[in-house]
């Protein structure tokens, strides 16, 4: 194996032979390192279940400032050592059991890596030590590899802002903090909904507008615009995300390790179905859901706002588009007019 970019570019790492050691691929290790970006320069990265440490030494090759390197093989050792030789003093080697050596590793690493050789999935018991420990910095990841036949699900008090699949692997990269879904259909996303989102990126260390869809309900604009619409209407909301959900709202939950959905109320009327779909996520994955009243908002809504795109009613469409959408939303409708999309 080689490292692939940074200070040692192209330099050789030993890589241990036999069918218990499973090294991370070099595509793996390029994505990983291109999805951290600037989180490894001069960060303090552990490497658990470190085997040939070409992970940790990618992470030094790249601008981190200490790797520490932690492996219980004995065979593979002596291989990890003269291979972090590379570092030049910026890498430490601890033996023995990752678990066990956790419980006594000083705290505060910006990026852990562990690709633990297991069949199980042990994310919970990684977490439980990390939290326990203060190994993870504020803002810190821990990125977890594993088999793609594990259906991995974030602790509570973590969430996995990230999930990619290569193969017979899979990479999540998962963070501390409160986390919440705002949902709907968001077709289009309107300003009652951003004044929402916005409300609840007050509440809440992260949020993820979830644009669901609802085989019941015919849409007007297709998934895809619905997403770029709502990530332009959150442009400015540092802390919230898009992402689309075409299963069950509370599987999608549960597996990012999301515990609550936060909606908006417009009106008294609508309370009945909110409650019915509070009840729903409550009792099939244990979510629960925050209520939001929108007041002034009564006559806000996506039907609204598509029948002002009807009528060409610009002043309409400004007191009900999400602030700064007004002109992209017109720009696909129209697109999706001329292509005889729209009805």
């Amino acid at each position: 194996m080689r490292i692939s970019a940074g200070i040692l570019k192209g330099r050789l790492v030993l890589a241990p032979e036999g069918r218990d050691v499973r090294p991370t691929s070099a595509k793996v290790r390029e994505s990983i390192f291109d999805t951290l970006q600037g989180e490894v320069k001069g960060c303090r990265f552990l490497d658990l279940f470190a085997g040939s440490g070409a992970v940790g030494i990618e992470a030094y090759s790249r601008g981190a400032g200490e790797v520490y390197f932690c492996e219980r093989n004995r065979d593979v050792l002596p291989l990890l050592k003269q291979n972090v030789t590379l570092l030049k003093g910026a890498g430490r080697v601890f033996e023995g059991d990752a678990f066990a050596l956790m419980e006594r590793l000083p705290g505060g690493f910006d990026v852990i890596f562990a690709d633990p050789p297991y069949k199980d999935d042990c994310l919970e018991r990684l977490c439980a030590v990390i939290e326990r420990r203060g190994l993870l910095s504020k803002g810190g990841v821990l990125v977890y590899e594993h088999s793609s036949d594990l259906d991995v699900t974030a602790p509570k008090g973590y969430r996995i802002a990230k999930s990619k699949r290569y193969g017979s692997a899979c990479v999540e990269y998962v963070m501390r903090g409160s986390i919440c879904a705002a949902t709907g259909s968001f077709d289009p996303m309107t300003r009652g909904h951003a004044e929402v989102v916005r409300r609840a990126g007050e509440m809440f260390d992260k949020v993820v507008v979830l644009i669901a869809v609802n085989d019941e309900k015919p849409s007007a604009f297709p998934l895809e615009v619905r997403k770029e619409i709502a990530e332009k209407a959150t442009a400015d909301m540092e802390n919230v995300s898009v992402d689309i959900c075409e299963g069950y709202v509370y599987k999608y939950c549960v597996k990012h390790g999301i515990r609550t959905i936060v909606r908006g109320l417009r009106s008294e009327s609508e309370r009945g179905y909110e409650q019915y779909m509070a009840d729903y996520n409550r009792k099939k994955g244990g979510i629960d859901t925050v209520i939001l009243p929108v007041p002034g908002m009564e006559n806000v809504s996506s039907t609204a706002l598509r029948e002002a795109l009807k009528r060409g009613d610009d002043n309409a469409l400004e007191r009900l588009c999400a602030p700064g959408t007004a002109d992209i939303i017109k720009k696909k409708f129209g697109e999706l007019a001329v292509g005889g999309n729209y009805d």
